[in-house]
């Protein structure tokens, strides 16, 4: 009996162990599910774990891979840069790293871009007048309000995995407690 509430135990302990052993993608530049409106000149991912040689990512839509001009890795950050023009299309970073434990994580991150055509129309010379530029500062609230949109979504994520930790740790207590209970009546 003694053998089986150890093993009991030690297998708890070690469950949440195991399945926090492997970290995966923080944020993305384009974020998941974005509408992208600018063209698209680099991808930039960031992982919980350093990022080790051997890491790659593809961009790919509609069947066709475009191949990233350079990508690049800075301990948890890998950016990827594309010259070439893509067109407005649903695509998918495809992204399969190796952490810091030597462990293959891949993943996918899906965007749309939608970049508007530029029509060419005449010029037409008009006084000149002062403009307030609301839209630069519209930009930058809209960017502000991803990232802290991003930051919740990767503190609630935390939150949730430390909350199954303690449970966990709050229930191999109360079986070890039964158990100890059970064998002093013995």
């Amino acid at each position: 009996m003694k053998k089986i509430i150890l093993l009991l135990v030690l297998t708890l302990f070690s469950m949440p162990l195991v399945g926090q052993a492997h970290t995966t993608l923080s944020s993305s530049s384009p974020a998941e599910g974005s509408v992208v409106v600018e063209s698209l000149e680099e991808v930039v991912l960031t992982f919980g774990t350093v990022v080790e040689q051997g890491s790659t990512m593809t961009l790919e839509s509609e069947g066709t891979t475009y191949e990233f001009d350079e990508v690049l890795l800075s301990d948890e950050v890998m950016t990827g840069t594309i010259t070439e023009e893509l067109p407005n299309a649903p695509y998918t970073i495809n992204w399969k790293i190796i952490g810091v434990d030597g462990h293959p994580i891949e993943g996918v991150v899906s965007f749309e871009l939608n970049v508007e055509a530029v029509a060419e129309e005449p010029v037409v010379e008009e006084p000149a007048t002062e403009t307030v530029e609301e839209p630069a500062v519209e930009k930058e609230a809209s960017v502000a309000e991803e990232k802290t949109a991003q930051t919740v979504d990767n503190s609630s994520e935390d939150e949730g995995s430390s909350l199954v930790t303690i449970l966990l740790v709050l229930a191999v207590l109360v079986i070890g407690f039964v158990g100890y209970r059970l064998m002093k009546k013995k």
